[in-house]
């Protein structure tokens, strides 16, 4: 359960240090490859909590884990070149739609980090 809890605050404090990672860049991320990967993710879950047998549980879970890595290193690019002068070339209205995506998709992670502490917890069939 403490190793859970670490997890998430390292991954929001990934996640909200972002911005300060990306100063120099302004190239927008493929949004498309990235609602592709927030699917595969929330399939992922989905398999997992379908899951019977505890080992392909705990398998599926680092799959999972391994994919919200993935866009984690993906989102780098949504957000801090924006807030830190990059994004140049984009109207207000486009730098507040990526913001808002890239809020929409860390709130998806961290609710399905909250879901790996649950399953952590309470495993099926218990």
């Amino acid at each position: 359960m403490k190793r859970r809890t670490i997890a998430v605050a390292v991954l929001a404090a990934s996640l909200m240090s972002a911005p300060l990672l990306c100063v120099a860049q302004a190239k927008a991320p493929d949004m498309g490859a990235m609602q592709q990967q927030m699917k595969k993710m929330q399939a992922q879950m989905e398999g997992v909590r379908k899951a019977k047998d505890p080992k392909e549980r705990q398998k599926l879970m680092n799959e999972h884990m391994q994919a919200m890595q993935e866009t984690m290193k993906q989102m780098r690019g949504m957000g801090g070149g924006m807030m830190m002068g990059g994004g140049m070339g984009m109207g207000a209205d486009q730098r507040s739609q990526m913001m808002e995506n890239r809020m929409d998709m860390m709130q998806m992670m961290m609710e399905q980090m909250m879901q790996h502490d649950q399953m952590q917890q309470h495993p099926a069939g218990h």
